[in-house]
């Protein structure tokens, strides 16, 4: 028969090492995250960014408790690469945590994709939004980099110097018919159709276009032209490469002949014969305020002699002379330069 006083020392003795264990195991528990800071949350906004593939995208901050995993590595690895523009990210929010860890809250443009993925560390040198991991900015210290949506694109001769009209004006919405506010799916933002008539574009088939920059998609691979309309100041945005169709020089009394004359001296230096495009429903053309009122945008069809800028004021511009407005075919119109002092 066991010893009572004995059998009692083994319990208490086993007692005591499950106390430890139990509290060895509770001191080893996960300890999560915390969020300690968090920016204002956006629902669409103008920073771009693309993913990394080397962070996992989670429904919160990752290593806070209840993340769960949304779009695997391998997953956000095909959308960096897509060839679809609503599979771009921005940013809406940005989420610090007690670790010093950054995360960020990221949405495809059409918002069917959204979380909370990596950006790096509070000490890692950033610009914007994005963390680095040297201070060239060259290395992400996260899983996402800055992205464009566009890269500028050079113009050739013909394009900068010509003037254009619709090749195919009527109703299609690819983009080879109507004048638009933004290439598609280059942003969140809903493109519309920058011309009165939103429905067809046939209206403006005589109108005289001129292209004043060019763009391409970077997803998509596609080149689109900035166009301003100088029959009606009402359309301008941008159009597809090749939805255009370059007119034929014309005479003087087919045209409107802009003239170029040194304000100091009063002498002709140059000129350019604008083809003649009635706007819809008149039987003049309206272009004074169009034909240079563009900064920063190309304007080699205006035939400026070298050496000359326009002679006018923020106030006081080619738009606001008389004789610029509701010209006719065969018209002459004078446009004042004078040399340039750099």
């Amino acid at each position: 028969m066991l010893n009572r006083k004995w059998l009692k020392g083994l319990l208490t003795m086993g007692l005591l090492v499950g106390g430890i264990g139990a509290s060895a195991i509770t001191a080893q528990a996960k300890r999560y995250a915390k969020v300690i800071k968090t920016s204002y949350s956006l629902v669409e906004s103008s920073t771009y960014l693309n993913v990394t593939g080397k962070h996992a995208l989670y429904n919160k901050p990752g290593t806070t408790k209840g993340a769960k995993v949304v779009k695997t590595k391998s997953q956000l690895k095909k959308y960096a690469v897509s060839k679809h523009g609503m599979d771009s990210f921005m940013w809406l929010r940005t989420a610090t945590t007690n670790r010093h860890s950054v995360y960020l809250k990221i949405a495809t443009f059409d918002h069917k994709v959204q979380g909370w993925i990596y950006d790096g560390k509070t000490k890692n040198p950033y610009v914007g939004v994005i963390r680095y991991q040297d201070a060239a900015h060259t290395v992400p210290a996260g899983g996402v980099n800055a992205f464009k949506t566009v890269t500028p694109s050079s113009l050739t001769t013909d394009e900068a110097t010509g003037f254009y009209r619709l090749a195919n004006p009527g109703t299609a919405n690819d983009g080879t018919a109507k004048v638009y506010s933004t290439p598609f799916e280059t942003g969140p933002f809903k493109v519309i159709v920058n011309m009165p008539n939103k429905a067809s574009s046939a209206d403006y088939a005589n109108d005289v276009f001129v292209i004043t920059g060019a763009e391409t998609r970077t997803r998509q691979g596609d080149r689109w032209l900035s166009v301003q309309d100088l029959s009606n100041s009402r359309i301008a945005g941008v159009i597809r490469d090749g939805a255009l169709k370059k007119i034929a020089p014309v005479s003087a009394q087919d045209g409107v002949t802009v003239n170029y004359v040194e304000r100091s001296t009063g002498k002709k230096v140059g000129s350019v014969i604008v083809p003649f495009g009635a706007a819809v429903g008149k039987t003049t053309m309206d272009f004074g305020y169009e034909f240079d009122n563009q900064p920063g945008a190309s304007t080699q069809y205006m035939n400026m002699p070298a050496g000359y800028i326009g002679a006018y004021s923020e106030d006081n511009f080619f738009g606001t002379q008389p004789g610029t407005h509701d010209v006719t075919k065969g018209s002459v119109v004078t446009y004042y330069v004078q040399k340039k002092t750099n």
